[in-house]
């Protein structure tokens, strides 16, 4: 943690900083509209830079004022929309920050997102509950599903120059059956870090995000905590998604002319010395994460995003620690893992989105981890060629019908991409991983996979869903090692030449979901869910169909779908 305090100190200490605000929470609603916005108005050149996320509330605040104000013809839904916007980014918004029709008790519900709220010239102050009580039934399960989630989140600013934002959560589960396989597996639940057990075989855990942000230019902010990140346009990234824990990071975002640049400097953590879990250390095995990554407008309706991280290990608590060479923030980190002497995980790429004509956007990744030019040229399938890529569309308002947007994805990545080397016993500390959950693609690798999603809001207060995911992938079988599981040592390969897609233990994953949503109040939804997961495999143990239908009421918080 020594970097972070360090920069914190040299860049805060001393400075003037500018106007600092904090961000929408990552897979929050206003995100899916803010890019369809984008996609409307036809031009990628905006306050916000769409593929990286989570989104700057006062930005996000702009475009939307941007969108309203533009000469584009508007539905109803459209201003119900645009609304719900400005009342979740408040102060930012340039609104009545009390747009409540009636404060409840005076001083509750001053405005229509948030429960407690101080607005003053030199202190911004905004609390809200969050909870999520969902049930239902799966065929896997005899006893009914149920999620119990209870919140409270804090932000706001200080003298309009420092930003801050804390969550923190209690959450108790009974998961469906292959939840229950992953936690079994890897002994976590994605998006938790240490999960206990709960009765009647569920699993509790705790949640704890917050950060500081501040800005010592006007083009320069700092982003210094615990949270999420993820890079890309689509419902999955190649290059860092939201599907992994929480971590602590620094994050500098540089924005000026058409480029936004930013750096990320993260502590990463292996929970456990084995991949079985039997072996675990205290403290936890560190790692650490660094990465540049340079969005560029190069016309009004082409961004291209140009991406390399490196990861690197502690020598299992043996005193390197976070290794100085990586913090220049422009260098070529290939260039200085040479002068290292190649001991750590490289990894580039590239992102790119398009806006070719009224409606619709096209965008793709490519990830690159190693390759040989020869042997790509000469189709050999060796192992040392590790690169994924992906491929999609969005397309909003579908055949005139307002509102009915879809979206169509491909991702693909060969074997062995994202794994590493051990740096002992049989646990490869520099995967590209944290708290034993993929940084990118939950099915690590070796995979291809479809998505669908058709999204509908035909009322004000309605929304409709559905998701469908198709993936082929190469699993193992024990003992073995064909490139999908991201944690194995990479020089346990099964063979140097003919690696293909989908080798090993062929398996085929569906995952159906079908929603409907209702907006009760500000934020306040009632939810059905219905949920269908079939898993094919070579191996008849491993074969299961689970059917799950359910309601849930939740509060401030997102919905929670299968996507793995």
């Amino acid at each position: 943690m020594r970097y972070f305090l360090l920069s914190f100190v040299l860049f805060f200490v001393g400075n003037i900083l500018f106007a600092q605000h904090t961000f929408v929470p990552l897979d929050a609603d206003a995100e899916r509209l803010i890019q369809r916005y984008e996609i409307r108005t036809g031009t990628s050149r905006n306050s916000l830079f769409t593929d990286i996320r989570p989104y700057n509330r006062a930005n996000l605040a702009e475009m939307t004022r941007l969108f309203r104000n533009s000469s584009l013809q508007k539905s109803h839904i459209d201003d119900f929309n645009v609304d719900y916007l400005l009342s979740e980014n408040i102060p930012w918004s340039e609104i009545n920050p009390e747009d409540s029709k009636k404060a409840i008790f005076g001083n509750f519900y001053k405005s229509k997102a948030n429960l407690y709220q101080v607005n003053e010239p030199g202190f911004n102050l905004f609390i809200n509950p969050g909870f999520l009580l969902e049930a239902g039934k799966s065929d896997l399960n005899e006893k009914p599903l149920y999620t119990n989630t209870r919140a409270i989140e804090i932000r706001g600013d200080i003298g309009n120059k420092v930003g801050f934002y804390t969550f923190i959560s209690e959450n108790q589960m009974r998961i469906a059956d292959h939840e229950r396989q992953f936690v079994n597996s890897w002994k976590t639940y994605p998006g938790a870090h240490l999960i206990k057990s709960f009765k009647d075989g569920g699993i509790d855990f705790f949640q704890a995000r917050g950060y500081i942000t501040f800005s010592p230019l006007k083009e320069i902010s700092f982003q210094f905590g615990q949270d999420r990140n993820f890079i890309g346009n689509g419902m999955r990234s190649l290059l860092l998604s939201g599907f992994a824990t929480d971590y602590p990071f620094l994050k500098i975002n540089t924005k000026i002319w058409r480029l936004n640049y930013m750096n990320l400097f993260a502590k990463l953590t292996d929970r456990y010395g084995s991949i079985t879990g039997t072996n675990i250390t205290r403290p936890h095995p560190v790692k650490y994460l660094a990465m540049h990554y340079l969005s560029i407008d190069l016309f009004d309706k082409l961004n291209v995003g140009l991406f390399e991280s490196v990861t690197f290990h502690d020598n299992n608590g043996n005193g390197r620690g976070f290794d100085f060479s990586y913090l220049n923030p422009i260098i070529f980190y290939r260039s200085v893992e040479h002068q290292l002497g190649d001991p750590d995980k490289m990894m580039v790429g590239l992102n790119m989105s398009y806006l070719p004509v009224k409606n619709l956007q096209l965008y793709g990744q490519f990830m690159l981890n190693e390759f040989r030019i020869n042997d790509l040229l000469d189709n050999n399938g060796h192992n040392a060629n590790k690169f994924g890529y992906q491929a999609g569309a969005k397309y909003i308002d579908v055949a005139g019908i307002t509102n009915l947007d879809l979206q169509v994805e491909y991702n693909r990545v060969r074997p062995y991409s994202y794994a590493h080397y051990a740096v002992s016993g049989d646990y490869a500390v520099n995967s590209y991983s944290h708290f034993n959950q993929p940084l990118a693609h939950p099915l690590g690798a070796n995979f291809s996979e479809f998505a669908l999603r058709l999204d509908s809001q035909p009322l004000k207060k309605l929304r409709i869903g559905l998701v469908l995911i198709n993936a082929n992938y190469g699993a193992d079988s024990s003992g073995s090692n064909w490139g999908g599981n991201i944690f194995l040592d990479y020089r346990t390969i099964e063979q140097e030449l003919g690696n293909f897609v989908g080798q090993g233990v062929k398996t085929n994953l569906l995952i159906t979901e079908a929603w409907a949503s209702y907006q009760l109040l500000h934020n306040l939804f009632v939810d059905i869910d219905f949920r269908y997961r079939d898993l094919k495999s070579d191996l008849p143990k491993r074969k299961s169909k689970n059917l799950y239908f359910g309601s849930a009421l939740r509060l401030n918080l997102t919905r929670k779908s299968w996507n793995y």
